[in-house]
């Protein structure tokens, strides 16, 4: 495939020429240059690569403005698979200032003629790219901030490579402060960018507006209820694959019977004893409310496909206030399912249930939580539920836990084959890395409840909590026998073992993510978006006296506003007016998405809409 190529700033065509050669015909070459056809004309060595461009058939322009791509006459070979433009300077001692300003204008230029697949190509001299990729890098504010310039024009980087010139047969830099003088490369970097899905085409979804009109309903899922595919079968989204893997192995140890999803992502508070496993706690719940006087019914997880079981038509009639075209006006809470585990009920009531055998389960799952890289508000989830009698939960328990863990030893094996190389020192990283992935069950409770615990080397805050593992005793559901209840984070397990460092990755669109697992195999998670550019913003308000600040509330409302673009949020300071018993607190905000372009006015927009949205929902005053 021939590729067309558009380089700017060239001083002495060196460069343009030394890739000509190497690309032996298999691209179109554009070389252009700031200066006149007159001013390059006078330098010898310039013009003679000028000549040798045009005789192997490149094409060659003069007075291109490097930030106005659009107004030059360079649409013969556009739009262009490259944009190439090494170590960009505005000339003489031009500042940090200008040369951002610069490189501003120049992503902004070449969104205009670039393919969509397309890559921008910019080298940069050592310290000025304001990466962790320099070495040593500078102070951000020192720096060129080229990944925080490119997201203006909504361009991510995806690759940092060195700048070696000697990899260039005859290239020779020039330019220094305007002259044709050289300057160092030593430790310069090529930075790489593509496009960036848009920002804007994050729209909050009604979640649960095509289940059930009658409710209305949170926002900050932003598009997640459809699951997009995690759980289909042959899916080729790593959550998937683990999924399958780890049922697959489980089920070679121990016979396994896989239930549907039908089960309804809004349940009803249910009367009578609260059971752990029933409900979750009220606070970390998300509510739905019904419309009074109007008539739903139960949906399941497929979005718009009705279904009831058929199993459980009699007992519903009497559990649920709305059933069948007659309505109640009695106000009852209602919640988005915090874990399959509240429907255990209605799986041992299956006709079909035999104690003895093993039953999976796995669907989404919805709760409240602080905004971390790690902590979800949404996710997938594996039930798994056995039971026992009395005489033999001991040896159950431990054969459950030895085949999860193996199942887990196995799936990690099968990784690190995948990236085996023969280097000896990445054989030692992967091999500690296997180990530092190893599960670890911590019993709480006397034996009752246990934590399935695991760390991967992307976590800095230790070990995660993946699963739990709880011993329902004959008699709190079924006189005749006890249960053991397994759940599983499906989404959590995955970032563990794929060294993914943020649980909005999963939820991501951008096809880079899934080609990465097109084989459906499990591999290390390689990122297509390095270092995006933070931005902090702090938020003041008091909370007015006698009023309980919900924090929890104040995290969901920060996520649903910035669309997912919240990376870190903490409470910086708190002060109590003894006068007037008012509370201040102060909260910093870290803007950074994973995924996606996103710029300093983007996030001050979102700063703004947060500010005017807390004072909306919540009983406080801005500072």
């Amino acid at each position: 495939m021939v590729h067309n190529i558009l380089l700017v700033g060239e001083g002495n065509f060196s460069f343009s020429v030394s890739l000509c050669e190497s690309s032996h015909g298999e691209c179109h070459l554009t070389a252009t240059c700031y200066d006149s056809e007159d001013a390059v004309s006078r330098q010898p060595l310039a013009w003679c690569n000028v000549q040798h461009l045009r005789d192997r058939g490149a094409v060659v322009h003069f007075g291109v403005d490097a930030t106005r791509l659009m107004d030059q006459a360079l649409s013969v070979n556009k739009p262009y698979d490259r944009v190439i433009f090494n170590f960009p300077h505005c000339g003489r001692k031009a500042g940090v200032k200008k040369n951002r300003d610069l490189l501003t204008k120049f992503f902004r230029s070449c969104a205009d003629v670039l393919a969509q697949e397309g890559d921008i190509h910019v080298a940069l001299c050592k310290g000025q790219g304001g990466t962790p990729e320099d070495r040593p890098m500078r102070e951000w504010h020192n720096s060129w901030q080229v990944v925080a310039m490119a997201a203006k024009a909504g361009f991510i980087l995806s690759a940092v490579v060195p700048f070696g010139s000697d990899h260039y047969s005859g290239y020779q830099c020039t330019g220094y402060r305007s002259q044709e003088k050289s300057f160092h490369v030593a430790g310069a970097r090529n930075h790489i960018f593509t496009r960036s899905l848009p920002l804007e085409d994050i729209i909050p979804l009604n979640l649960i507006s095509t289940l059930l009109p009658s409710f209305q309903t949170p926002e900050e899922f932003e598009g997640k209820i459809h699951s997009r595919g995690f759980l289909e079968r042959d899916a080729c989204h790593p959550v998937s694959i683990l999924k399958e893997e780890l049922l697959a192995i489980i089920g070679n140890s121990l016979t396994l019977n896989s239930l549907e999803d039908t089960f309804p992502l809004i349940c009803e508070t249910r009367k009578g004893p609260a059971f752990p496993w029933s409900s979750g706690t009220q606070g970390n719940l998300h509510c739905v409310s019904i419309k009074e006087g109007e008539v739903c019914s139960r949906y399941s997880c497929d979005v718009g496909e009705k279904q009831r079981c058929s199993h459980r038509e009699d007992s519903e009639k009497n559990h649920h206030p709305i059933h069948g075209g007659h309505t109640d006006q009695i106000t009852r809470l209602y919640y988005l399912r915090p874990s399959l585990a509240h429907f255990i009920e209605e799986v041992i009531e299956r006709p079909d249930f035999a104690p003895s055998s093993l039953y999976v389960l796995s669907g989404l799952v919805f709760k409240k939580c602080l905004i971390s890289r790690w902590t979800m508000p949404v996710h997938h989830e594996t039930l798994i539920l056995w039971g026992y009698r009395s005489d033999t939960l001991t040896a159950k328990l431990q054969l459950l836990m030895d085949t999860i863990e193996n199942a887990m030893a196995s799936i990690l094996a099968s990784i690190s084959k995948e990236t085996m190389v023969s280097v000896h020192k990445e054989l030692e990283k992967r091999e500690a890395n296997v180990k530092d992935n190893s599960l670890r069950f911590c019993r709480q409770d006397n034996g009752v409840y246990y934590t399935i615990n695991m760390s991967a080397p992307a976590f800095e805050h230790g070990d995660q909590n993946i699963g739990t593992i709880m011993t329902v005793t004959p008699g709190q559901i079924s006189k005749d026998f006890g249960l053991l209840l397994v759940t599983l984070n499906l989404d959590l397990m995955t970032m563990c073992l794929l060294d993914i460092p943020d649980w909005r990755i999963l939820w991501t669109p951008d096809d880079r993510f899934i080609q990465q697992f097109s084989q459906r195999k499990l591999r290390p998670f390689q990122s297509f978006s390095l270092h995006p550019p933070y931005y902090m913003h702090d938020i003041s308000f008091w909370v007015a006296e006698g009023t309980v600040f919900d924090d929890l509330e104040f995290h969901v409302i920060a996520q649903r506003v910035s669309k997912g673009s919240i990376a870190d949020l903490q409470l910086l300071d708190q002060f109590d007016n003894a006068q007037t018993g008012q509370i201040s607190l102060c909260y910093r905000v870290t803007y950074q998405s994973c995924d996606r372009a996103l710029c300093n006015e983007q996030a001050s927009e979102m700063q703004l809409l947060l500010r005017e949205e807390l004072q909306k929902c919540l009983h406080i005053t801005i500072r």
